[in-house]
């Protein structure tokens, strides 16, 4: 099959599930929709993006046999983009929802902590698998600077659970269903 064919083929293939949702919009609602898009949407960035960076930061080679050739660059150069994106939109999570006493965003503030601080910890940490990022072993006196957003949320999450928690719930708009 050619190459062109078997792009199209492809190219159906993770299409359809768009055509499908936009078909039943009206069924579904369209913020449904729109939210379903939105997450159907972020799973090829991670899973190509991501998915080339730790296949290559784990010694991964593609056909050529060289350790991170310029394909493995680019899918690293957009894991970053992604990343800084999702930070992002965790702040904007903290400032606009956090700051309202939203369970939601405090979970959210939660799962961000608990899963990136721990791959952090175990990855880049003082005995880390891939990089000790830490003042000993690196001789870099800026290296535990890293840390920072760890405590940070840590600090956060505690200080902000008491008056998200020992108060009843109203309900809210982000609880809501449209």
């Amino acid at each position: 099959m050619s190459l062109y064919l078997e792009s199209a083929k492809g190219l159906a293939i993770v299409l359809a599930p768009i055509v499908g949702l936009i078909l039943l919009r009206n069924r579904v609602g369209p913020l449904n929709t729109a939210a379903a898009l939105v997450v159907y949407g972020a799973l090829f960035p991670i899973g190509e993006h991501a998915g080339w960076t730790f296949f290559y930061v784990f010694g991964g080679t593609d056909d050529s046999g060289v350790f991170w050739t310029p394909h493995a660059r680019v899918h690293a150069f957009m894991a970053a983009v992604y990343a800084v994106i999702g930070l992002v939109l965790l702040a904007v999570v903290a400032l606009r929802l956090l700051r309202t006493g939203s369970r939601l965003a405090w979970g959210m503030l939660l799962y961000a902590f608990i899963a990136g601080g721990s791959i952090e910890v175990i990855m880049n940490g003082p005995a880390g698998l891939l990089f000790q990022h830490t003042t000993p072993p690196n001789t870099n006196a800026g290296a535990n600077l890293v840390w920072t957003y760890v405590i940070a949320w840590g600090v956060a999450l505690v200080i902000s659970w008491k008056p998200i928690f020992q108060r009843v719930p109203e309900r809210s708009s982000e609880f809501s269903t449209p």
